[in-house]
């Protein structure tokens, strides 16, 4: 099963701890905010990003199509 990974920009405080810690490189860190930000790439149930958030930023939801 595949899943989306959504960014709430207000809780983000740009540690970059997600994007670390993310083996598909579906998140990133944008250089100019330094929060982080979802490329197109779905993941395939690889949660660490979500436990690795300090401030629960990240969501996840079941890719449609």
């Amino acid at each position: 099963m595949s899943y989306t990974v959504k960014v709430n920009e207000d809780k983000c405080i740009g540690c970059s701890l997600c994007a670390r810690i993310c083996p598909t490189g579906t998140l990133k860190i944008d250089t100019q905010s330094k929060k982080a930000y979802t490329t197109d790439i779905t993941c395939d149930n690889a949660w660490g990003c979500l436990y690795a958030c300090p401030t629960n930023a990240l969501s996840m939801t079941e890719a449609t199509g």
